[in-house]
Parts: C-alpha cells; sequence; structure tokens
C-alpha cells in the first residue's frame, strides 16, 4: 500500500512538471500571449461580440474548431447529452485519466474544462439547446450549468488542447473592428426580414439622393 502511493505521488510530480512545462510552451507560442490567456469567455461573452455557436454533428470532442472572419466568427462544437448518469460518467473518466499506471492526453479533462468555462449560467446551457449542441435529460438549465461546474472544482486539463482554438477566440474578442463588424452583420441581417428591411431603406436613400441632386442640378436642356 505504501509503495502504491508513493508510485501516485511520483507521477503526480512527474505529471505537475510536464504541465508546468506545456504552460510555459504554450505561453511562449505567442509573444502578446500571457497568463489571461489561460482563460476562456462563456456563451453570453461570446454571444456579445457576434460569436455564433455551430454543431460539428459528431460526438467527438477535438471536433473543436473556431473560424473567424469580418462578417461573422464561428465557434463549432461536438454534441453532447447531459443526463442523471453524466456526473458519474465524467467522474469516472477523470479519475481513469487520472491513474498513475499510464500515460494519456487527460482528453476527457480538457473537453469538460472547456464546457465549463463555456457555461456559467443557464443562459449558456440555454443557448448550447437552442443550437442543437447540447441534449439535456437533467432538470432545468440552472441544473447544468450547476453540473459542469461542479464536477471542474480543482479540475487541471491539458493546456495544449484547445489552445488554438482559445488563441483565436481571444484575438478576435480583442479586435474591435472585427467585433463591431460582426456585431452589425449579426444584428442587421439576422433573418430575412432584416435583410429585406435593410435593403429597402438603402433604395429609399438612394433614390431620395438622385431626387435632390436633380432637384439641385436640374439636367441641362
Amino acid at each position: 500500500m505504501m509503495k502504491w502511493s508513493l508510485n501516485i505521488l511520483k507521477r503526480m510530480k512527474i505529471w505537475s512538471g510536464k504541465l508546468n512545462d506545456k504552460i510555459k510552451k504554450c505561453i511562449g507560442k505567442n509573444s502578446k500571449t500571457n497568463i489571461q490567456m489561460l482563460t476562456y469567455r462563456n456563451i453570453q461573452d461570446l454571444k456579445a461580440v457576434g460569436i455564433r455557436l455551430k454543431s460539428s454533428m459528431t460526438q467527438r470532442l477535438r471536433d473543436i474548431d473556431f473560424c473567424g472572419g469580418w462578417f461573422s466568427a464561428e465557434l463549432t462544437l461536438p454534441m453532447i447529452i447531459v443526463s442523471n448518469s453524466s456526473a458519474h460518467t465524467f467522474r469516472n473518466l477523470i479519475a481513469y485519466e487520472m491513474c498513475p499506471d499510464f500515460e494519456n492526453d487527460y482528453g476527457i479533462c480538457s473537453f469538460v474544462t472547456f464546457m465549463d468555462s463555456l457555461i456559467d449560467h443557464p443562459e449558456d446551457v440555454k443557448e448550447l439547446r437552442s443550437k442543437g449542441i447540447l441534449a439535456k435529460c437533467l432538470g432545468s438549465d440552472e441544473d447544468v450549468a450547476n453540473l459542469f461546474n461542479i464536477i471542474c472544482t480543482d479540475l487541471v486539463a491539458d493546456p495544449e488542447i484547445y489552445f488554438e482554438v482559445r488563441l483565436k477566440i481571444h484575438d478576435h474578442y480583442c479586435n474591435k473592428y472585427n467585433t463591431w463588424i460582426a456585431q452589425g452583420f449579426h444584428t442587421y441581417f439576422s433573418s430575412p426580414w432584416a435583410i429585406i428591411a435593410f435593403t429597402a431603406a438603402v433604395i429609399a436613400l438612394v433614390l431620395t439622393f438622385i431626387q435632390t441632386w436633380f432637384t439641385i442640378q436640374p439636367a441641362s436642356k
């Protein structure tokens, strides 16, 4: 028993050292990156800067991607089902990953931590449900939010997993021009009726300008 405990402590020490090396490596990838880069934004924060959610239509945990642009930005997430057994399932998988008998990439820990960072409030869960990313068979949206918050207490993820996605989100979030354009596009072109109304307003403005122009400067005879 004592030998087994010492082995666990030894493996934890080795893993902790590797984790610190990975964090330093990630931070060193970009000169603008700092410790604050190691945090995510929740769904409401992303939505506020024009980042939309999209389902990858798969359940592979690595199917997370971010695509930014001038007029829109999209965060793609895999589908996930949350039920009464999800808490036990995640805890068992996390415990399995923490087992000192073998090395792994801590994919479950990293994914659960990523989702927890996106989910702070029931509104975040509601947004994920509306996009077909999260299907719940567990009470209310608040129960789902609490589930992720509780599971991820003191949980450490691999900083290299999803780092590129996090970096892209950070760059988009800090770029005010992209944010303003994305917000405007989302506000005025989010539905066919909004596009029609905007087009009609532009046409009316152009016709008014033409009418005013010919009134001031009538065509020469």
